[in-house]
């Protein structure tokens, strides 16, 4: 059964929701990102054409959902996707996926590891000072992603050349770099967070770090959910004017070129489930 946009973003509401009430249990604070910060600053909700949902976390707490999600959410209709949990998947960050959905999504034809609808979960590490270490760091990310995608996809990466240093290597100890640089400089207080992971370049989505434990609560379709409370300036460094809607033909969907449902049955009983408590669950222990 294929599945349009407004059962699409039933689906990701549902798991934000299941995000949120974890979160709430276990005192992790999540917040909006990227898109769907616009969504719920301009929109109160979905950005109209978005096929996604972007939330983010500081790496301590990235950490400890990864920790505590795979039990929580063991006997639920929910699952997370993170490269150590399963190494056929080949991010640095995580997805948390509806069981018994599959999409094909663009740039991941081809993905070894279960493909389902879901949200995006970014961590947020520190970012160097020095522009020579910010380059370093940037540059070896870059190096090792090339040579992930070259293994996972080499139909799509036929002329990414071989770099000698990372081919030798295992995917495991590839992954296990790739995390070491990532939090290489975490422990640093006064640093500014990044996420590394982002689609944009090295740097460009950043927060400061007296933005990042400060939240608002927005509207977010029937959800309530926390936005950085300077979501001005995060999204004005990330976007320059982000409440111009872009020309036309920019609004498009960017990931899930094709999603289906095996059971609309469960899916829609699960719904039904959680849309009792939408309100009450959605952002508790959320403010900072």
């Amino acid at each position: 059964m294929m599945v349009d946009m407004k059962q699409i973003h039933g689906i990701q509401l549902d798991i934000l929701q299941e995000v949120a009430k974890l979160s709430s249990k276990h005192h992790i604070k999540y917040f909006m990102t990227g898109g769907s910060a616009i969504g719920a600053v301009r929109h109160h909700g979905f950005i109209p054409w978005d096929d996604d949902i972007d939330i983010g976390f500081t790496r301590h707490d990235f950490e400890k959902f990864l920790q505590v999600a795979p039990t929580e959410f063991k006997s639920t209709a929910y699952f997370v996707q993170e490269n150590r949990l399963n190494p056929a998947y080949e991010y640095d960050f995580a997805k948390v996926m509806f069981k018994g959905t599959q999409i094909l999504e663009r740039g991941r034809e081809e993905a070894k590891s279960q493909n389902g609808i879901f949200i995006d979960v970014f961590p947020f590490d520190k970012m160097p000072s020095h522009q020579r270490q910010q380059r370093l760091q940037a540059q070896a990310l870059q190096s090792i992603l090339k040579e992930i995608r070259r293994r996972f996809y080499p139909d799509m990466c036929p002329d990414v050349p071989t770099d000698t240093k990372y081919a030798a290597m295992t995917l495991d100890q590839l992954y296990d770099l790739r995390f070491r640089i990532m939090t290489k400089y975490d422990h640093h207080p006064d640093l500014t967070y990044v996420n590394l992971s982002s689609p944009y370049e090295y740097g460009k989505e950043r927060i400061l770090p007296n933005e990042i434990h400060q939240f608002t609560k927005m509207k977010f379709e029937k959800l309530t959910v926390p936005v950085l409370a300077d979501y001005d300036s995060y999204l004005r460094r990330l976007y320059g004017d982000y409440m111009k809607l872009p020309p036309v033909e920019k609004r498009v969907q960017r990931h899930i070129l094709k999603a289906s449902v095996d059971n609309p049955q469960v899916l829609s009983e699960e719904a039904a489930n959680n849309q009792s408590d939408i309100q009450t669950n959605g952002f508790e222990a959320q403010a900072g």
